[in-house]
C-alpha cells in the first residue's frame, strides 16, 4: 500500500512538473477580438452632489436635483417606502427608497423624461442636539437606465450626506455627494 502511494505521489509531481505550462491554461488573445476590446471599453463611473427639499408630501418626501460631475444637472426624487414611526434622537432610523434621474424641468410621473431608477436602503443618524445636521448613508443598484445613462444599467448607487433642520424636528434639506459604479 505504501508503495502504490509513493509510486502515484512520483507520476502527480511528474504531471504538475512537466504538464502544466503557463501557456497550456491561457489561450492566446488577439487585440482584434471583439470580446478582448468589449472588456477594455470600460464605463466610467460617475460622481457628484445633490440636493433635495424635504416637501410633507408622502411619498415622495425628497425633491430636488442632482448634478453629475460633466454631464448637468436633472431633477431628482425618492420614493419612500418606510412606513415606520420616526425615531428619537440620539438613535439610528432605517430606510428604503426608490430613486428617480430625470431631466430637470420635466414631470418625473413621465417615463419619457425619466433617465435612471434606482433601489436602495440606507440608515440616518439622529444627532443629540437639535439643529445640528444629522447624517444618512444609502447604497443601492440602478434598476432601470435611458438614454445617455444607459449603459450605467445595474450599477451600484451610493450616497452620503447631511440632513438639515428648518425647526424642531422638521426636516429642511438633504445634503450629498453620489457615485455611481
Amino acid at each position: 500500500m505504501k508503495r502504490i502511494i509513493f509510486v502515484l505521489g512520483i507520476l502527480g509531481s511528474l504531471i504538475i512538473f512537466f504538464g502544466c505550462q503557463e501557456e497550456s491554461f491561457a489561450p492566446e488573445i488577439s487585440q482584434n477580438d471583439p470580446i478582448t476590446n468589449s472588456f477594455a471599453k470600460q464605463v466610467p463611473k460617475l460622481t457628484g452632489t445633490t440636493y433635495c427639499d424635504f416637501t410633507l408630501t408622502p411619498p415622495t418626501f425628497w425633491n430636488g436635483t442632482i448634478t453629475i460631475e460633466g454631464k448637468g444637472v436633472y431633477g431628482l426624487t425618492f420614493i419612500s417606502h418606510d412606513e415606520a414611526e420616526p425615531k428619537n434622537y440620539s438613535q439610528a432610523e432605517h430606510f428604503v427608497e426608490d430613486l428617480i434621474i430625470y431631466q430637470l424641468g420635466t414631470d418625473w410621473t413621465n417615463p419619457e423624461n425619466v433617465y435612471m431608477v434606482g433601489q436602495n436602503a440606507g440608515v440616518v443618524t439622529y444627532a443629540n442636539k437639535l439643529p445640528e445636521p444629522v447624517n444618512f448613508l444609502s447604497n443601492g443598484k440602478i434598476v432601470e437606465a435611458y438614454g445617455p445613462f444607459e449603459q450605467y444599467m445595474g450599477f451600484n448607487w451610493h450616497i452620503k450626506g447631511v440632513v438639515t433642520w428648518a425647526t424642531d424636528g422638521l426636516p429642511a434639506a438633504a445634503i450629498g455627494t453620489f457615485q455611481i459604479n
